[in-house]
């Protein structure tokens, strides 16, 4: 970062890890996670509460915070419609444990 060497003991990961709309088939119509884990995988962490969907990241890099944009499935069905609510999240890759939603 800045022609500096960044090391991280972490990876974060967005997944569709469950059928969350109960169609059957995990895939791009059921939620998106997002996953902290160490580098030797002995610890894992959702990020962002279950019922929410990450739609993107931004990069902020002077001040190496991501930023995520989410969007809460305030009926629960596991689907993600356009008029549902969007929070942002911000992610210190300092510490990514350290995350918290800036925007309602």
């Amino acid at each position: 970062l800045y022609n500096k060497p960044i090391t991280r003991d972490y990876f974060l990961c967005s997944v569709y890890n469950e059928d969350t709309n109960k169609d059957s088939i995990i895939n791009k119509k059921d939620l998106r996670r997002f996953f902290y884990f160490s580098l030797d995988n002995k610890k894992k962490q959702l990020l962002i509460p279950e019922n929410y969907s990450v739609l993107r990241a931004n990069y902020d890099a002077p001040n190496d915070h991501l930023y995520i944009y989410a969007i809460l499935d305030n009926n629960n069905n596991g689907i993600i419609e356009k008029t549902e609510d969007m929070h942002i999240y911000m992610v210190p890759l300092v510490d990514p444990l350290k995350i918290k939603r800036i925007f309602k």
